[in-house]
C-alpha cells in the first residue's frame, strides 16, 4: 500500500484499530489534523464500507462523539479461543505475563508456580487460573514440578513474532526503550 494514498478515512480505521480503547472525535480530529464536525461524515462512510464489505468488525458509537471498532457479535463464537483485548488483561496479570515471557524467552528459564508464590505472593494462584483460562499461559507438568509458559495466543495478542529469537529480542527492545523513556522522565 502507497502511504501517501491514504486518506482520511483510512487513517481514522487504522487508528480505531490501533486503540484498545473508545476514541473520541477531538481524538481522532488531532490525527488526521480536520475539525471535529468532519469527524462524523468519516465514521459514516467507515460504517456504510463495513457494511458493504460484510467485515467482521464494525466501528460502534458509544456515546456522543465517542467510538470504537469492535468484533460483530455473530464472529465472536466462532474464536478458538476466548476473544479477550490487551486492555482486558488487569495491569497485576500484566506483570505476571512480563516476568513469565522474561524468563521463557530472555532468560531461558523454566518459570514455576512456586516461583512466582515467591515472587508475588499466596494470590499467584488464583492468577495462574485466570491467565489459563484466558488461553495466555500453559502449566504443564515436568516430573514432581510444573512449568508455566506463554501461549500463541499471548504472542498474537501482544503481537509478537512467532520466532523465539525474535521475540527474545522484542522483549529486550521494549525494556531498552522501557528504561530510556524513565530516566529521560528523571532528567
Amino acid at each position: 500500500m502507497d502511504l501517501n494514498s491514504l486518506n482520511e478515512t483510512d487513517i481514522i480505521e487504522a487508528a480505531l484499530f490501533l486503540f484498545d480503547r473508545p476514541v473520541t472525535y477531538h481524538e481522532l480530529s488531532e490525527i488526521i489534523q480536520k475539525e471535529e464536525n468532519e469527524i462524523e461524515r468519516y465514521i459514516e462512510e467507515l460504517r456504510d464500507e463495513h457494511i458493504d464489505k460484510n467485515n467482521a468488525y464494525h466501528i460502534v458509537s458509544l456515546e456522543d462523539n465517542v467510538v470504537q471498532l469492535q468484533l460483530r457479535d455473530e464472529v465472536a463464537p466462532h474464536l478458538h479461543w476466548p476473544f479477550i483485548k490487551r486492555s482486558d488483561v488487569p495491569r497485576h496479570l500484566l506483570k505476571i505475563l512480563s516476568l513469565i515471557a522474561f524468563k521463557e524467552y530472555v532468560l531461558e528459564e523454566i518459570v514455576s508456580p512456586s516461583k512466582l508464590q515467591r515472587i508475588f505472593g499466596k494470590r499467584v494462584s488464583q492468577d495462574i487460573d485466570e491467565l489459563q483460562t484466558m488461553s495466555l499461559i500453559n502449566v504443564t507438568p515436568k516430573g514432581n514440578k510444573r512449568e508455566i509458559t506463554v501461549t500463541e495466543n499471548f504472542l498474537n495478542l501482544f503481537k509478537f513474532p512467532h520466532d523465539s529469537d525474535k521475540v527474545k529480542i522484542a522483549i529486550q527492545r521494549g525494556l531498552k526503550d522501557y528504561a530510556m523513556s524513565q530516566l529521560q522522565l528523571t532528567d
